[in-house]
């Protein structure tokens, strides 16, 4: 099997769409002199988002755990949480021509530092989120060329392609196919690795056949077969999981 090529940058980062991060909000305190009533302050009206918007649990700024083990059951019983709510419903997988690793998705994945996380979308028939700590992903401006600087379901990553281009007797769909099923597997069972897609069949050409996987890794060294890493920081997840939120990539 040839050994994999550098992942095409440009390639990458065209599929990671960037959104706003909401702005935080600083409230100051004030002293009330004794003689003064105590007046009652209304707290602020909860922002209110239109039915069928999506919101994501997750993230290292939410759940970030050394043990991938840890990280699996607190990753289970949110999406339990979203199955069982009858507001809410988990979002589907992109109906790409790869294969985007299905459930995948609502498993755990490595963000640089070792750490294991995970991102569970979903959308809202009421335009409120399951948990008040659960963050509103505004859909609309993700284009990497847009407005938006850092995604609420931002992490920095990892990002490992295994490309393969071989040439010569061996180049047939018969071997091609075994090496793909094989490389596939050895990222999905690999405890240091987390798949994001891979090719449903190789491409195939007169005395040529090859394929991509794409998956992440704990360290810029836990790459498979060689592979060498990009570093990606602010990686939009949902897309980069595989989500389908009915995104429409423009820089409007």
């Amino acid at each position: 099997m040839a050994a994999s090529s550098p992942v095409n940058v440009g390639k990458l980062m065209k599929k990671l769409a960037l959104i706003a991060m909401p702005l935080g909000l600083t409230v100051a305190g004030s002293v009330m002199a004794l003689a003064t009533p105590a007046q009652a302050v209304p707290a602020p009206a909860a922002e209110s988002h239109p039915a069928g918007s999506v919101f994501v649990h997750g993230t290292r700024g939410m759940a970030h755990f050394w043990a991938r083990s840890d990280c699996a059951a607190h990753a289970s019983w949110e999406v339990a949480q979203v199955k069982k709510s009858r507001s809410a419903a988990l979002l589907p997988e992109l109906n790409v021509e790869s294969k985007n690793g299905g459930d995948l998705r609502f498993t755990c994945y490595p963000v640089q530092g070792a750490q294991w996380s995970y991102l569970v979308g979903y959308t809202s028939t009421t335009g409120a989120p399951i948990a008040t700590s659960d963050r509103f992903v505004e859909t609309t401006h993700r284009a990497s060329y847009g407005p938006a600087k850092n995604p609420v379901d931002a992490d920095n990553i990892w990002y490992y392609n295994h490309h393969v281009d071989t040439r010569g007797p061996s180049a047939t769909l018969r071997n091609c196919t075994g090496w793909l099923q094989w490389f596939g597997n050895l990222v999905e069972t690999n405890p240091h690795t987390h798949l994001i897609s891979a090719d449903n069949a190789c491409f195939v050409a007169p005395g040529r056949a090859g394929y991509d996987v794409s998956y992440l890794a704990t360290t810029k060294t836990a790459g498979l077969r060689g592979d060498t890493p990009t570093q990606v920081n602010s990686a939009p997840m949902l897309d980069t999981l595989g989500y389908d939120y009915g995104q429409v990539v423009s820089g409007d």
